[in-house]
Parts: structure tokens; C-alpha cells; sequence
């Protein structure tokens, strides 16, 4: 005879789901800002902030300021998607929160 042990639903943490909404969110800026063709605004605006503080902002924004930094590149255009295209799904598919295991 064979029993079978029925486990609660695993729960995502919040501050995950927080993240991976916060995440999406930022891109989904990120690609209004290019359809509008404001990004270069934003570079330009980041690039002339005192070091310190560009410094800071890279760190906060990391992906979507080297998003904005290859699209404003002189780089091929298909190379220049691609790279974009990679960093939004890459860092969205790693954000998707995952439940805890118990």
C-alpha cells in the first residue's frame, strides 16, 4: 500500500516577486524611452553628472545603463539589438522569482 503525502504550495518570497516586477518595470521604461528616442537624453544626462554620482547610478542601474550605453554605441545596429535584446530577457529570466524549497 502506497501513501500519498500532500505539501502546501511552496510560496515565492515577496521581496522576489518585488524584484522581478521592479525588473520588468524597468525595462518596459527602458523600451518606451527607445521608441520615443529619448534614450541619448538619458546617456547624455548620466554622463554628465558629476563621476561619484554616474558612479552610483551604474551601480542602481546596471542593466539598463549598459543597455542605453550599447544601443548609444556606434556598434552595428543588428549587434547593437542583439546585445539589448539578450540583456532584457537574461536579466528578466533571472529575476522571475522561484518558490523556496523546503
Amino acid at each position: 500500500m502506497s501513501t500519498v503525502t500532500l505539501h502546501p504550495p511552496a510560496r515565492r518570497p515577496l521581496g522576489a516577486t518585488i524584484w522581478f516586477v521592479w525588473m520588468v518595470a524597468m525595462w518596459a521604461v527602458f523600451f518606451a524611452l527607445l521608441a520615443a528616442d529619448r534614450l541619448g537624453d538619458v546617456w547624455a544626462s548620466v554622463r554628465d553628472l558629476p563621476l561619484v554620482v554616474e558612479g552610483i547610478l551604474w551601480l542602481a542601474f546596471f542593466p539598463w545603463l549598459l543597455g542605453t550605453a550599447v544601443w548609444e554605441s556606434s556598434w552595428p545596429d543588428a549587434l547593437r539589438v542583439a546585445l539589448v535584446v539578450l540583456f532584457a530577457a537574461g536579466w528578466t529570466l533571472a529575476s522571475i522569482p522561484r518558490a523556496k524549497r523546503p
